[in-house]
């Protein structure tokens, strides 16, 4: 063979060796296989997608891997799992250190998170077994928030009904359970809508869930919706606690009537301040579920059933018809403020007794649509300025929508008012109105062919 041709082919397997050796070098520098390691363990009762040889990171720096998986013998057993980790992280690796499994980004693969130690730890010894977090599914977590949210729902329903009976009971011989029925009263009805409510928008953001939205650990990092969905779980908990604590102490005040020392004064302190807990911690189970709705992560799935704020909407836009660009009917009655309120002995209107047959016949056109599009109360004042029949009209339009909501049990999120002054498009007057109007917002296919 001639020199040429020997010298090329020499060429050509050097150089084949060379970038093999480079290639080599390279796989096992990014598997740490030429650095000095370290084992510790730590342990899962589900590993949520982790498999051996998944990435190990130690405040977020690539660390090592997932070596090994040990099966647990029986179902009361966990996971075993062995981290080879770098031995210049070992200072980080503390006896407090606590692994987690985490997701890259938002449908990466599953890797193991520890977390640096404090400094008054020592080092992790090897062959140490460190502390864990399990992996939360929200899906979960929002299940039981769901359950729980419907054992608040019944007892408020349950309680309701005894707390009521029981203060009418001795309302005719003691003074103090006078001044709870009024204190109570308004307490009462805010729990009942709230719980409502919140029963409401936790089935809808469980069945989001449920159609694919995954886990936690699965689908983000940050922890916001963990925080709310935890707030909702103790937020209804509380809530059921406090109503407990409230039909407990009503039950005693009804025994103690009549007995001397002063024991019932007591006891109906006890029931306003348990009703009040109540609602206040319902108060905020109501935000936080309303927080949720609204977390990117939801707010494409709420938007897609029709769930959006009706207080974001101003006159001015709901006089231009922002609600009927979807392609909604509006169908609208008209009721006059003469039929509907009296006045108060400080000026602001009040729903007359005679006002309530009237409303209920006007509802009764529109219950049919109840579910397909957003009731909206128009309010309407003609005296004054401007302002004054503003503020007028929102008093008149709350009055009937809050009776609206008592009387026949509407989701407060698809009910609204809108205070419009005295102008009133198409009105029975012309373009001016004294009143109010219900008007409501369906789908033409919803609209029954007379």
């Amino acid at each position: 063979m001639p020199s040429a041709r020997l010298i090329g082919v020499g060429a050509f397997v050097i150089g084949g060796i060379l970038l093999f050796t480079i290639a080599l070098f390279m796989i096992g520098e990014r598997q740490m296989l030429f650095r000095s390691q370290f084992e510790v363990y730590t342990a899962f009762s589900r590993l949520g997608g982790l498999e051996e040889g998944s990435p190990v990171r130690v405040n977020g720096m690539a660390a090592g891997e997932v070596s090994r998986i040990i099966l647990p013998s029986g179902p009361s057993q966990k996971f075993r799992l062995r981290l080879r980790i770098r031995e210049d992280l070992h200072p980080l690796v503390r006896t407090d250190s606590v692994a987690t499994i985490r997701t890259e980004g938002l449908v990466g693969g599953q890797y193991l998170l520890v977390t640096a130690g404090s400094d008054a730890a020592p080092a992790a010894p090897v062959d140490s077994t460190i502390p864990s977090r399990e992996p939360l599914e929200i899906g979960d977590l929002l299940e039981q928030a769901g359950q729980t949210v419907r054992i608040v729902s019944e007892t408020i329903l349950n309680l309701r009904g005894d707390i009521e009976k029981a203060v009418h009971d001795v309302s005719g011989t003691v003074q103090d359970v006078n001044r709870l029925i009024n204190e109570v009263g308004g307490d009462i009805k805010t729990i009942s809508a709230t719980g409502t409510r919140v029963a409401n928008d936790v089935a809808a953001i469980t069945s989001g869930v449920r159609a694919g939205r995954g886990t936690v650990g699965q689908l983000f990092v940050d922890d916001e919706l963990y925080q709310r969905a935890t707030a909702i779980a103790a937020d209804a908990q509380k809530t059921a606690e406090n109503l407990r604590q409230a039909s407990e102490a009503t039950r005693r005040l009804v025994d103690q009537v009549g007995k001397q020392g002063g024991t019932a004064q007591g006891l109906t302190t006890e029931v306003r301040e348990s009703l009040a807990k109540a609602r206040d911690t319902l108060t905020n189970l109501a935000e936080n579920t309303e927080a949720l709705k609204h977390n990117w992560f939801f707010s494409g799935y709420f938007k897609r059933r029709g769930y959006y704020s009706l207080s974001d909407i101003s006159p001015e836009d709901y006089r231009r018809g922002v609600i009927e660009k979807s392609g909604r009917v509006k169908l609208r009655t008209w009721l006059e403020a003469s039929q509907l309120f009296g006045t108060q002995p400080d000026g602001s209107p009040v729903l007359l007794d005679s006002a309530k047959p009237l409303l209920d016949s006007a509802m009764g056109d529109f219950l049919k649509y109840v579910g397909s599009g957003p009731l909206i109360i128009e309010g309407y004042a003609g005296n004054g300025d401007s302002a004054q029949r503003f503020l007028e009209s929102r008093r008149r339009a709350s009055l009937v929508r809050e009776y609206l909501l008592d009387r026949f049990g509407l989701n407060p999120d698809s009910a609204g008012v809108m205070p419009l002054g005295s102008e009133a498009g198409n009105s029975p007057r012309g373009n001016r109105w004294d009143g109010v109007a219900l008007a409501v917002f369906v789908p033409p296919e919803a609209v029954k062919k007379k």
